[in-house]
């Protein structure tokens, strides 16, 4: 026993021995001896300092280290998640696609009546772009350096909103000249989709107009604040500055429509325009001039009841006059899409309306202009098409839309709606496929954005100007012309 107790004392103070040393050595190395000095300094800082407490004293790793050591942590969870979410998105898409397919509506499916297709020598391009335009209207005036008159199309570089664009063409839409440059400085920020009409008074003199609404735009510094108004008298080679009216209406597509009324049977110099706001209220405001030339609109006054318009959703109104019988056919779009698009009808000019009814599918969709073409004995109305159908049973979308089409018809085929039997409803004869935007491979919403056109038909010869984006990529934004006749 005192044998081993001896050894066990022995090796001790070796160790002991060899620790000494090691400790001599790292007080007498000049780096040791450096940190130890620097040590000894720090913890005299240290001891003169106010205290701190514990938390404070020790430094925080970064907190980019911090997300990283909790990325490490937590890397097993992460993985498991992962493939948790990835599998469950798999089988959901295994279940729905076939679902989408199967209950998939096309358009075509709706349409009861022939759709004629245009040959591609009836298309020109206004402008193409890699950036929003759109919505575009034209009107045609007398040129006295053109047997064919000129067209005057007007577009914003923008979603509505946007300096306003000026193009002309001389041979009814078949080529088109540049911008036009020297426009008024207030062209610049217009701040709605612009409206253009050729104003013919009793004496024979003409007048050329723009209107542009001022609505409340979200996200943006736009307040409701009526609509602007600038004029031409020289056939749209110059035009004032805008104007405003009605501030703070809330006017939105102003002047959807602009019908000359009567009197006694008799035209005068007096037009009912139509605008609407984001409550789907309807309002219609008279034009006149002054014995100074100036333009005077009336105060708005509602077109419809709130509860009728705002029911439906309706918005952007067309009037077109039937020239036999003077009976004002109303058509509207139906925003909701809780119906299809609407027609009503005045034999008072305007002043009070009847037989509100659903338009058939081959006349649903948006943003209707109707001109009537005495050669042809015909009625054109250009729309984007919009049928308030789901796209499948799993899709998101409420309407579906093959893009941009026109009906032709006659008066006695949109008047059939003003009886209350559905028998009597006509379909019309054809539709016209003016710019196709339903391809496959393109975003829903760039395939249902198109159409608000203008028409114009001088002498049984149609031009229409409209947008969207008619080719397969849905990336580049087109203004395009088609001229034709349906003679």
């Amino acid at each position: 026993m005192k044998d081993a107790e001896n050894r066990k004392e022995e090796m001790n103070a070796d160790v002991a021995e060899e620790r000494a040393e090691n400790v001599a050595e790292e007080i007498t190395s000049p780096e040791t001896a450096a940190e130890t000095a620097e040590e000894c300094d720090t913890t005299a800082a240290a001891d003169d300092a106010p205290e701190k407490g514990a938390a404070s004293s020790e430094k925080k790793p970064p907190r980019r280290k911090r997300i990283a050591a909790w990325f490490r942590r937590n890397r097993k969870k992460l993985l498991i998640s992962l493939i948790a979410i990835l599998t469950a998105g798999v089988v959901l898409a295994i279940v729905l696609v076939p679902v989408h397919y199967a209950t998939l509506n096309e358009p075509d499916d709706f349409i009861g009546i022939p759709v004629v297709r245009l040959p591609n020598d009836t298309m020109s391009t206004v402008e193409k772009s890699g950036a929003y335009i759109a919505h575009p209207d034209s009107v045609w005036v007398e040129d006295p350096s053109s047997p064919m008159g000129k067209i005057i199309v007007m577009y914003p570089l923008g979603h509505g909103k946007g300096e306003l664009a000026m193009r002309v063409s001389y041979d009814m839409g078949r080529t088109w000249s540049d911008r036009v440059s020297g426009l008024p400085k207030s062209f610049e920020d217009s701040q709605e989709t612009p409206t253009l009409y050729n104003l013919k008074f009793t004496d024979g003199k003409e007048k050329l107009v723009l209107i542009s609404g001022c609505p409340y735009w979200p996200a943006t510094t736009y307040k409701a604040d009526g609509f602007n108004f600038s004029f031409s008298d020289d056939r749209g080679e110059t035009w004032s500055e805008f104007e405003k009216f009605h501030s703070p209406y809330d006017a939105i597509v102003a002047m959807s429509s602009l019908t000359q009324v009567k009197e006694n049977g008799v035209f005068v110099d007096k037009w009912m325009g139509l605008f609407h706001d984001h409550e789907f209220n309807v309002y219609k405001t008279y034009l006149t001039f002054d014995e100074k030339d100036h333009a005077q609109w009336s105060d708005p006054e509602p077109l419809l009841p709130a509860d009728v318009t705002q029911r439906y959703g309706m918005c952007e109104v067309e009037i077109i006059r039937d020239p036999e019988s003077d009976t004002l056919i109303l058509l509207s779009r139906a925003e909701k899409r809780v119906s299809n698009s609407l027609i009503a009808f005045s034999e008072d000019e305007g002043e009070s309306w009847y037989g509100l009814k659903e338009l058939p599918y081959e006349l649903c969709g948006d943003r209707h202009k109707a001109e009537y073409d005495p050669v042809s004995d015909k009625v054109l109305i250009s729309f984007r098409q919009m049928i308030p159908v789901k796209r499948s049973a799993v899709s998101i979308y409420t309407a579906i839309s093959g893009g941009w089409y026109a009906w032709v018809g006659t008066f006695d085929d949109l008047l059939s709606y003003a009886d209350e039997d559905p028998l009597n409803d006509s379909k019309g004869e054809y539709l016209i496929e003016l710019g196709k935007t339903d391809y496959f491979a393109k975003p829903y919403d760039v395939v249902r954005d198109n159409g608000y056109s203008g028409v114009v038909c001088v002498n049984g010869t149609f031009n229409v100007v409209g947008y969207g984006s008619f080719d397969k990529a849905g990336i580049t934004r087109y203004i395009i012309s088609r001229t034709f006749s349906l003679t």
